[in-house]
């Protein structure tokens, strides 16, 4: 007679040989693809320092969202520490080389002068992580690409220079029809702002003061950056905002972009790519974030 503990033990036995038969499946499985393998393990190293801020299941919806990259400026820092994040899938689109003047705040040194951004870029996030899959395309973004591009992404970061008015709309068109969010970062003084635009929040062009009715290609390019410049004046600490109107108005050749600008940009735009991969809420436009550290660490007046 076969007591009730024996199907205890009879079930437990059946149990364990099926689990070490998995277990054995998953390791020829594994032998048979070493760089699946070595991707196993390079994640379980790289995200370690992750883990309790994130779980594996977010850690992993987090490698699979693919992130586009339209401006390969700034927005180096945002794919670099994106990769180290663990972002794994990018699309990087910019059509310029970089520049000596670009290593003050970007993502390059000066062995990358004279290669196309998103080809040294690249070579940067797979220096973090081998196994990213990254697609360059050395073009700009403009009103002919706009939609094919964003319809490779999960998310995409706006890092457009603001004055190329045409692309940055047409960028917030294509996301719009396909119901993506996008990031828009942008540098303020020592520290940055970002916006976020989702297909439930208000676009970027009735925020500015833009009719989007307006065919693409009759966008005016110079009234369309007057109204952003206008945008965020009154956003930005009175320092900048000086200096912003001198810029606009051509009394200074360029918008001052430091260091702390860039990685405070980054730091926003990365945390909030994250936020959205794994569906949590954020601030959506025209609301904002904008941190200062400069202001932040100027004592209080008594």
């Amino acid at each position: 007679m076969i007591r009730n503990e024996d199907y205890w033990v009879i079930g437990f036995d059946m149990l364990w040989c099926f689990v070490k038969n998995v277990d054995s499946i998953n390791q020829r499985w594994y032998m048979k693809n070493p760089d699946l393998e070595e991707k196993k393990r390079f994640h379980l190293e790289h995200h370690s320092r992750n883990l309790g801020l994130l779980t594996e299941a977010e850690q992993e919806k987090i490698d699979e969202t693919t992130l586009l990259i339209a401006g390969c400026g700034v927005g180096s820092l945002i794919a670099i520490s994106a990769a180290r994040l663990g972002f794994e899938k990018f699309v990087l689109v910019d059509g310029d080389r970089v520049e000596l003047s670009n290593i003050n705040r970007q993502g390059y040194s000066s062995r990358d002068v004279g290669s196309y951004k998103v080809t040294a870029l690249a070579k940067k996030i797979r220096h973090i992580n081998p196994h990213a899959e990254v697609k360059n395309h050395h073009v700009f973004v403009d009103i002919k690409n706009a939609k094919r591009l964003v319809h490779k992404a999960d998310i995409i970061i706006d890092s457009i220079d603001p004055d190329s008015a045409q692309a940055v709309i047409a960028l917030h068109r294509a996301a719009q029809k396909e119901h993506k969010t996008i990031i828009q970062p942008t540098d303020v003084g020592w520290g940055a702002m970002v916006q976020i635009f989702t297909p439930d929040s208000i676009s970027y062009e009735k925020m500015i003061g833009l009719n989007p009715e307006t065919p693409l290609e009759r966008v005016d390019q110079e009234e369309a950056f007057s109204k952003f410049v206008e945008f965020f004046v009154e956003i930005m600490p009175p320092y900048v905002q000086s200096v912003a109107v001198e810029v606009a108005s051509g009394k200074r050749p360029h918008y001052p972009q430091p260091v702390s600008a860039s990685y405070t940009l980054s730091a926003l735009a990365v945390i909030a790519a994250k936020r959205i991969a794994l569906g949590l809420p954020v601030k959506v436009a025209p609301d904002y974030v904008l941190f200062d550290p400069d202001s932040e660490l100027t004592p209080n007046e008594k």
